[in-house]
């Protein structure tokens, strides 16, 4: 007979009342039945991991609205600014403000019209004109035009006055920088048009300008394939009025005459707007604007 504390580390000792036969059956009874739920729950999660399939519940799933549309469905997001759902084809141009920086900015958008360049004031009574503004900056020594300039075709001025170009070739607008562009002779022999002025932003980064002056800043830009004309409301430095629409995503951007420069547009309704009134002085020979005039019926 074994001692009292005479137990190997592989048995158990059971203190306190006696197990009845008829208790000790039940208690093999449950423990059977313990193990054999044991042994099922791991034959179904063996069959699970096996077939790949639960019956536990539906797994939830993320639903991704674009997965079931056709390449032609899926939604396509656009930078584009202005409003292109009228379908009547009607020429006018938008006008919308954002603020970049603190700098509110008067955004103008031409709809189905297209750009040209004219030397002389243009007719405010010609309903097919839908937006004016200055284009390139006038010589106060001569009066002539500040770098080279093509009018439908005709070159007007020649040189390198700024880096910064806008070409007009049939019904497509070119900004960028260059020091030489083969769009100058390109506008010469379709009849286009060509300008040059300050850069202001090239492939998305912002360009530097000598002028440290502040003024009402203005200029053409390229925003994701949308030509549009962009104006600060304050006076800004051309850096800052530079960096505001480099952060406001311009791809492109070149100057156009800023301060209380003259122009006007023509909205959706037909209403005529006068950005600067016409200043009541002489005005320079070779003063030129960039007009946008509805298409001519077929």
């Amino acid at each position: 007979m074994k001692k009292i504390d005479d137990i190997q580390d592989d048995e158990l000792r059971v203190i306190g009342h006696s197990i009845t036969s008829d208790t000790g059956r039940k208690s093999k009874a449950k423990l059977w039945a313990l193990c054999a739920g044991v042994v099922i729950a791991v034959v179904v999660v063996v069959a699970i991991i096996l077939t790949g399939k639960s019956e536990v519940g539906p797994v939830a799933e993320v639903f991704d609205p674009s997965a079931a549309m056709t390449p032609e469905e899926k939604i396509i997001e656009t930078p584009w600014l202005g409003d292109y759902s009228d379908i009547t084809g009607r020429a006018y141009t938008e006008h919308i403000q954002r603020t970049v920086n603190d700098i509110v900015l008067d955004i103008y958008i031409p709809h189905n019209a297209q750009p040209q360049l004219v030397i002389g004031s243009p007719d405010i009574h010609d309903e097919r004109i839908v937006m004016t503004t200055q284009a390139a900056d006038i010589r106060a020594d001569n009066g002539k035009i500040n770098g080279a300039f093509v009018l439908a075709g005709e070159p007007k001025a020649w040189g390198l006055s700024k880096k910064g170009y806008v070409a007009i070739i049939r019904d497509s607008v070119h900004i960028g920088v260059a020091d030489s562009s083969p769009l100058f002779e390109e506008a010469t022999e379709t009849g286009g048009y060509f300008f040059r002025q300050y850069a202001l932003v090239d492939n998305g980064t912002l360009v530097e300008n000598k002028p440290k002056n502040k003024a009402i800043r203005k200029a053409i830009c390229d925003r994701g394939g949308e030509i549009i004309v962009v104006m600060s409301q304050t006076q800004e430095s051309f850096h800052d009025f530079a960096q505001a629409l480099e952060d406001f995503g311009v791809d492109n951007a070149v100057y156009l005459v800023g301060a209380d420069s003259d122009g006007y547009y023509r909205d959706y309704n037909g209403q005529f707007t006068q950005i600067h009134k016409n200043r009541k002085r002489a005005e320079p020979k070779y003063k030129n604007y960039i007009k946008w005039v509805e298409y001519e019926s077929e």
